[in-house]
């Protein structure tokens, strides 16, 4: 356990006294192990903790410990947009009031795990309950959500963000952290945004290599003016308009911040949506660009994306119209114009998340070097990018985009 020699029992203690007050008497013992392998999230360290305690009668349990991460740039950008604050007011104040407006109106649905305590000593950490003990479980990144998956998130995405606007109507201010998106004109906020023109420097590289012919040029010549557009076109993604209906949006919609229970026989049962560390207050385009362009399997997305834009409407106002919302509710081409609106952010998935989603051995990857600068950091970007797997869909992609005018 030397890498986890923080984890001890004077903390484990504390954590648990927090969570049962007098009811716990003691720690009886524990085990810790990495709770998901390096690579597979970026923006926090996971730890798995077996403990074995007394409450006047001996309960053993496994509980998540989300820790923030240990990379310098990581914890630079982490800190620059106040993640752990941040997601400290979700789990403890906006989720309970969300459940329990779907309590009100008979739907028992849970959209994340329950967050049991929070530490600042000795890092900074949420703890969770386990929920693979309740046969939840990752799917293969790699691949994308087929379409069964794929239904369960955007109808949670869709209570999560029916909800969310509910409480900000009653309590604006609980949403004084979220107003703010990740990509910022502010000065102090920006460090993670150089890795935004590297990303557009990979795909032109990927395309030159298939321009033999000259017909990818005004494509090339569209991404070599985005280096520099790109940054001001991801500030407008965060770009509020109060005019329209915002939402508190999960913001970092992909398939790794998401836990899947299957029934034997039947498939795919339900969701979870794990790392609310980006949550941004905001057009529902943002959560639905993301998800819909970074997380689907290709073959989905061509045939079935209006199937689920539709399911999210038709969730989205079933549970605002059960709660009595008294504000405009968005017709379905609303929602197809704020997904318009903010479709560069669709840009954005497939150039940013999507080589980290797809990359083959996720125990190599070092965020810091993914982030950073230098020769070293080249050559690691360049291995993202030369997935034959991102490779054979990027194209396609593009043309798309370059039709839609996001490259203009």
């Amino acid at each position: 356990m030397a890498y986890f020699k923080w984890i001890n029992n004077d903390l484990l203690t504390g954590l648990l006294s927090e969570q049962h007050g007098t009811s716990f008497k003691r720690l009886i013992a524990y085990d810790v192990s990495f709770a998901t392998k390096k690579g597979d999230n970026y923006a926090s360290e996971m730890y798995r903790v077996s403990v074995q305690y007394d409450i006047g009668n001996i309960v053993k349990k496994r509980i998540i410990l989300k820790v923030m991460p240990s990379g310098e740039l990581q914890q630079k950008v982490m800190e620059e947009n106040s993640i752990y604050s941040r997601e400290i007011e979700i789990y403890s104040q906006i989720m309970p009031r969300i459940y329990k407006l779907l309590r009100s109106i008979g739907d028992v649905s849970i959209i994340s795990p329950l967050c049991l305590a929070t530490a600042n000593i000795p890092k900074q950490m949420l703890v969770f309950e386990d929920v693979s003990e309740q046969s939840f479980k990752m799917v293969d990144r790699r691949l994308g959500l087929d379409l069964d998956h794929a239904r369960l998130v955007i109808v949670k995405l869709a209570k999560l963000h029916a909800c969310s606007r509910i409480v900000y109507e009653a309590e604006p201010t609980l949403f004084d952290l979220m107003m703010q998106g990740c990509i910022s004109e502010d000065p102090k906020k920006q460090t993670f945004l150089p890795y935004y023109r590297r990303c557009v420097g990979q795909v032109m590289r990927l395309v030159q290599q298939w321009n033999k012919d000259g017909r990818w040029n005004s494509i090339l010549g569209k991404l070599d003016k985005l280096r520099d557009k790109i940054i001001p076109y991801g500030c407008d993604v965060y770009h509020r308009r109060d005019d329209c209906f915002n939402v508190l949006n999960h913001n970092d919609i992909w398939v790794n911040n998401m836990m899947f229970q299957f029934e034997q026989g039947t498939g795919v049962k339900d969701v979870l949506l794990l790392d609310y560390q980006l949550s941004f207050y905001g057009s529902p385009g943002i959560d639905l660009n993301f998800l819909l362009y970074g997380s689907l399997q290709p073959e989905i997305r061509k045939l079935h994306l209006m199937e689920l834009v539709q399911l999210y409407h038709t969730t989205l106002r079933g549970t605002l119209e059960q709660l009595h919302y008294g504000g405009t509710i968005p017709s379905l081409p609303d929602i197809h114009v704020e997904i318009i609106r903010k479709g560069f952010h669709r840009v954005n998935a497939v150039f940013q998340q999507m080589p980290v989603a797809m990359m083959e051995r996720s125990e190599d990857a070092d965020m810091d070097l993914i982030l950073g600068e230098g020769e070293r950091s080249e050559t690691c970007r360049r291995e993202l990018f030369d997935n034959p797997r991102y490779v054979s869909i990027l194209p396609a992609l593009l043309q798309e985009f370059d039709l839609a005018g996001y490259l203009d």
